[in-house]
C-alpha cells in the first residue's frame, strides 16, 4: 500500500509540475494562453511517470498508459478553458494529439535497449522544443502570398515614424529618417502605410483608406476636405484620445507634442457624435485590459466612450461605446476612444522585434490591421488571452482537483491489477495454458 500512495504522490507532483511548468511559457510574462507552452513539461512528466509505472522491469499496461496520459494532458486543457477568453480549440487538439503520439512512443519504448530508449527521449524532447517553433512560424504574421499591400494615409501626432519620432527621442532629423515606431514596423508588412501633412482635396485624391490618429488641430479646411473624402467613399479610421497618456519626454507645451486631448470635436459633432472624457481617479492605474466584441483583446490607457447625438446619428457604438462605426454619405468612419492601445508599451515586450508574436500582450496589430482592410478580425484558434486573474486561479484550482481525481484513479488501478489490460492478458494465457494441459492429459 505504501508503494501505491508513493506513486500517487508522484503523479499528482509531476502533472502538477508541468501545469505550472507551463504557466511560465507566455501566460505570466504577456497573458497569452498558448497550449503548446504545455508541451515541453508534459512530455518530461510524461516520460517520468511512465519510468516510475515501469519501474522494476514491470511491464505497463495501454490502459495504464492512458490514464498517465490524461493526469499529464487534460488538467492544462480545463484550465486554459477555464482561465481563457475562449477555447484554442486547434492549439488544444495539437498538444493532445502530440502527447498522444508521445505516450505510445514512450510505451513502446518499454522493448527498446537503454540506448534507443536515450535517443526516443531525446528525439521527442527535441520535438517539444521545435514545434512550438514551427507553428508559430507556420502562422507568423507577415506579408500576405500574392497580394498587393492596400495603401494607407496616415495622419497623426502621435510619434509614429520620421522626423516626428526622432524628434521625440531627441534625435537630429538626419538621423530621424526611416525610423519607424514598433506599431508602424508590424503594420507596414501587410499595408503600404504612407504619411500625409495636411488634408486637403489634393492629398486625399487617390486614397481609399486613412487612418487618423490623435492628430493636431485641424483647420476647418481640412475638416471640410476630410468630410467630403469620407462622404465620396472614403473609409477612415480615427483614435480619438480625449485623455492621452502616450508618454514623451518632451514639455507638455512643446508645440510638436501630440495633444492631450481630442481636437476632434467640430468633425464628431457634425457626424452627430460626442467624445466625453474618461472618470478615474489620478492615483489608480487607468491601464486596462479589455476584451472587445470581435473577440480581440487590446488594452488601453484612460479609456473614453461615445454618445450619439439625437436628430439622426448614423452612428452605431458597440463595446461599452468605446467603439463607433459611422455611415457617412458612400463611405464609413471606424471610431475608438482611445490611441493608446498602439503605444508600444500597451501591445509588446519587444518593441526592437515587433513581429515576435509570442511577445505581444495584446491584439493591437491584428486589430488595427483588420480595420484598415476594412476585414473582420479572424479569431486566433491557436491561442487566447487570460480573461481575468479571478479565471486563473479558479482555473489553477480545477485543474489541480482534475490531476488528483486522475491520479486516485491511476492508485485505484494500481492497487486492483484484475482492471487492467495487464492482468486480462495473463487470464487469457492462463486459460489457454489450462486448455492446453486438459487436451495433452486426456
Amino acid at each position: 500500500m505504501t508503494r501505491g500512495l508513493g506513486g500517487l504522490l508522484i503523479s499528482f507532483i509531476a502533472a502538477g509540475g508541468a501545469l505550472l511548468l507551463g504557466l511560465a511559457g507566455a501566460t505570466l510574462r504577456t497573458g497569452r494562453l498558448d497550449p503548446l507552452d504545455w508541451l515541453f513539461p508534459a512530455i518530461f512528466a510524461f516520460a517520468g511517470l511512465t519510468l516510475w509505472a515501469g519501474r522494476g522491469g514491470q511491464a505497463m499496461s495501454w490502459t495504464r498508459s492512458g490514464i498517465i496520459w490524461a493526469v499529464v494532458t487534460l488538467p492544462p486543457l480545463l484550465f486554459i478553458v477555464w482561465a481563457g477568453m475562449r477555447a484554442p480549440v486547434t492549439g488544444m487538439v495539437l498538444l493532445a494529439c502530440l502527447l498522444g503520439l508521445a505516450m505510445v512512443g514512450v510505451r513502446l519504448g518499454q522493448a527498446f535497449s537503454l540506448a534507443r530508449r536515450f535517443v526516443l527521449l531525446s528525439a521527442m524532447i527535441v520535438a517539444a522544443l521545435l514545434v512550438p517553433r514551427l507553428v508559430d512560424a507556420g502562422r507568423g504574421y507577415g506579408a500576405l502570398p500574392d497580394t498587393p499591400r492596400p495603401i494607407v494615409a496616415v495622419l497623426s501626432a502621435l510619434p509614429l515614424q520620421g522626423i516626428p519620432m526622432g524628434a521625440a527621442l531627441g534625435l537630429p532629423a538626419a538621423e530621424s529618417i526611416g525610423l519607424r515606431s514598433p506599431i508602424w514596423a508590424a503594420l507596414e508588412e501587410r499595408i503600404d502605410l504612407r504619411a500625409l501633412d495636411g488634408l486637403d482635396d489634393k492629398g486625399l485624391a487617390g486614397v481609399k483608406r486613412l487612418l487618423l490618429a490623435q492628430p493636431r488641430a485641424l483647420a476647418p479646411a481640412e475638416l471640410v476636405a476630410l468630410d467630403a473624402w469620407v462622404r465620396s467613399g472614403g473609409e477612415a479610421v480615427i483614435l480619438s484620445d480625449p485623455l492621452l497618456q502616450w508618454p514623451d519626454p518632451r514639455p507638455l507645451a512643446h508645440p510638436a507634442r501630440a495633444p492631450l486631448t481630442s481636437l476632434l470635436d467640430p468633425l464628431l459633432t457634425h457626424w452627430r457624435l460626442r467624445l466625453e472624457s474618461a472618470e478615474f481617479s489620478l492615483e489608480a492605474d487607468a491601464t486596462e485590459r479589455r476584451a472587445l466584441a470581435s473577440g480581440a483583446m487590446v488594452q488601453l490607457a484612460g479609456a473614453s466612450r461615445f454618445t450619439t447625438i439625437e436628430n439622426g446619428s448614423a452612428c452605431a457604438l458597440s463595446d461599452a461605446d468605446l467603439i463607433a462605426r459611422c455611415r457617412i454619405g458612400a463611405g464609413s468612419a471606424l471610431l475608438m476612444a482611445d490611441a493608446d492601445w498602439i503605444n508600444d508599451t500597451l501591445w509588446t515586450l519587444s518593441p526592437g522585434q515587433p513581429q515576435d508574436r509570442r511577445a505581444r500582450t495584446s491584439d493591437a496589430v491584428a486589430l488595427l490591421d483588420a480595420w484598415l482592410r476594412a476585414d473582420d478580425v479572424a479569431a486566433d484558434r491557436w491561442a487566447t488571452w487570460v480573461a481575468s486573474e479571478g479565471a486563473v486561479i479558479a482555473g489553477l484550482r480545477a485543474a489541480l482537483i482534475l490531476i488528483l481525481l486522475l491520479a486516485l484513479g491511476e492508485w485505484v488501478l494500481t492497487r486492483r491489477p484484475s482492471l487492467s489490460q495487464r492482468r486480462r492478458e495473463i487470464n487469457i494465457d492462463q486459460t489457454g495454458n489450462i486448455n492446453k494441459t486438459s487436451q495433452e492429459a486426456g
